[in-house]
């Protein structure tokens, strides 16, 4: 059939849909790739705003709430040395688990009831979470726990935050042009950079604002009545300004449509993602669509002839009359039973696990250094801390600008290199580059942590600290994000992203509770200690976790697949996808689309 009725596009959408009717499924289906493949700038532009803001706000919803941490120990601990080490541990192991439960429900719901209908339901968690926070207490006369409610909190926005992550990621990749998908993709992660800056820098501002008023009520180091107030506007401001980012990402993400990949791989609607690109790419004058000799690769879809089809909400009144719109009925038992057959496949299981492993690996060290703790950037760069006649807007102050020079302004520069170099260099390139680095990184600084750590010393081990910020985001961090989005087949995409998502927390949990078994947040200096050396176990830490950047530089070596083809061209999603399920059996098929049990595809 000719693909000339394809050059007029309509803006409405039951027009579009209209359009589409007579064309066969493989048709369409070609055509919402090259429509996909050819999309303008602002287009593409979109989609990383709409996945970026919602990645921006997780970030700035995590590490606020770790810039406020010596701020609670102000107010709720004023005679003690800051909030309790096991408080403050499982505070994050609270959000840590709840980040894993997270990825793995909204990617496996994702994959089943579609992108969409997830988008949005975890920043609804988000939302309701940070104003929670925002408003614990211990109530009249301390009758209700502030841990035990921070706690709580903490973890339902985990799992807001960790549903993030395979969302984010799989609809980016899946509306992305294959030829700036990494482009794209690491845009999306350099939000949770621009997040985390941001928590920085609204702390600082807040801080400044109450300065009179803690200079005021503050007795140097104690921080009692008044000062005590004053404290807890300043830590509750900080969080409670995160629901204002969230809010904004929640409008934006209800513009986007369902990814066109998913409706016409998944649900077997074609008619439906031809229309649905046709309406969300929509201009002010008709978009013709590629040639066919410019389509990347052609698709072989059987016509699905007694399946109906869903319209547009916003035509399904007018159609009523002519169309009965069926709703496709989700079997959650045939989707696990598809999964389990994908991932008995030697070839999806090993990349599979290689992807899982290599975050794992990744989040031991990076959550080991504790770099979003103030307790260890106070350990690495002690500062004006140790003078007595230190004010507690002084303490504060130096908290936030500490951890916007050690961690934010390293994080940003890697991830800018990686904007710029991933479709370049390659994904797989950056990670052996990245995990070698950090391994020596980390050697260096474990072995020389105790002269480095010294007083004197302590600005060569910030330089070095930065240097590891750089090389986790010009590195691992950044495309441990990115592969699980690329790799599986659409089907399984979510899930897949999900599950090594989880895995890197896993390690990330496990990371917090071995660092505070080593105390490393106390005893930086002792003056019996011989010639003043660091005392404390981070170093040697340090040395301990630098193996499993060795053991990722392995495995991302022999089991991590490239993205791009001898040619040094970048592969589309369905490229990869028949590369993962190239062997025979009942899942090979175009696209990797083939027939998987009970009939689902």
């Amino acid at each position: 059939m000719s693909v000339l009725p394809f050059l007029t596009l309509h803006l409405n959408p039951w027009r579009n849909y209209e359009s589409f009717q007579h064309h066969t499924p493989a048709q369409r289906h070609e055509y919402m790739i090259g429509r996909l493949e050819n999309a303008r700038r602002r287009e593409w532009i979109w989609v990383v705003i709409v996945a970026g803001i919602g990645f921006f706000t997780d970030a700035y919803a995590i590490f606020s709430v770790n810039i406020v941490v010596p701020m609670l120990g102000y107010v709720y601990w004023p005679h003690e040395d800051g909030m309790p080490q096991r408080f403050s541990v499982a505070l994050s192991i609270a959000t840590l688990g709840g980040a894993m439960v997270g990825q793995v429900l909204f990617g496996v719901a994702a994959d089943i009831w579609g992108r969409r209908k997830m988008y949005g339901l975890e920043l609804v968690v988000l939302i309701f979470t940070t104003l929670g926070v925002a408003l614990s207490s211990t109530g009249a006369e301390s009758s209700m726990s502030i841990v035990g409610l921070l706690i709580f909190w903490r973890f339902f926005m985990g799992v807001g935050l960790g549903g993030d992550y395979p969302l984010s990621a799989v609809i980016c990749s899946e509306f992305a042009p294959t030829r700036i998908r990494g482009r794209m993709l690491a845009a999306v992660f350099f939000c949770q950079s621009l997040g985390s800056l941001s928590a920085n820098l609204v702390a600082l501002i807040a801080v400044a604002g109450f300065r009179d008023q803690l200079l005021r009520d503050a007795s140097g180091q104690e921080c009692t009545g008044a000062c005590a107030r004053d404290v807890d506007r300043i830590w509750r401001l900080i969080v409670g300004l995160g629901a204002v980012p969230a809010f904004i990402a929640l409008w934006f993400r209800l513009t986007i449509i369902e990814s066109p990949r998913y409706t016409a791989e998944v649900s077997q609607d074609s008619l439906q993602a031809a229309a649905d690109v046709s309406y969300f790419f929509r201009s002010d004058e008709a978009i013709p669509p590629p040639a066919m000799s410019q389509v990347t690769h052609e698709v072989d879809i059987s016509p699905t002839t007694s399946r109906p089809h869903s319209y547009p909400s916003s035509v399904n009144s007018s159609l009523s009359s002519t169309s009965q719109e069926i709703t496709r009925t989700v079997d959650l038992g045939s989707f696990w039973n598809a999964f389990k057959d994908f991932v008995a496949r030697p070839k999806p299981f090993r990349v599979l696990m290689a992807t899982c492993l290599c975050w794992f690996f990744l989040d031991l060290p990076f959550y080991g250094l504790g770099l979003i703790s103030p307790q260890v950037i106070h350990t690495i760069w002690p500062g004006r801390n140790e003078n007595a006649d230190v004010t507690i807007y002084d303490s504060l102050m130096q908290n936030s600008y500490q951890s916007m020079v050690v961690v934010s302004s390293g994080a940003v520069l890697g991830n800018l290199i990686a904007i710029f170099t991933i479709d370049r260099l390659g994904r797989r390139n950056i990670q052996l580059n990245g995990f070698f680095w950090l391994f020596i990184l980390n050697v260096v600084i474990g072995a020389t942590f105790r002269v480095l750590g010294g007083k004197d010393s302590s600005s060569a081990l910030v330089v070095l600290y930065i240097l590891c910020q750089i090389f986790f985001n010009f590195g691992p961090n950044t495309t441990t994000y990115i592969l699980p989005a690329e790799l599986f087949p659409t089907r399984f995409r979510a899930t897949c992203h999900g599950l090594a998502a989880a895995a890197g927390k896993l390690g990330s949990v496990i990371a917090q509770v071995w660092i505070s078994y080593v105390d490393y947040g106390y005893g930086s200096f002792q003056d019996d200690a011989p010639e003043n050396d660091p005392v404390n176990w981070l170093g040697f830490s340090l040395l301990c976790l630098s193996a499993f950047m060795l053991l990722g530089l392995i495995v991302t070596y022999f089991f991590v697949p490239d993205v791009k083809d001898p040619d040094g061209k970048i592969k589309s999603l369905e490229k990869l996808a028949d590369d993962l399920l190239s062997d025979t059996g009942p899942l090979a098929g175009p696209c990797g689309r083939g027939s998987l049990p009970n009939g689902n595809v």
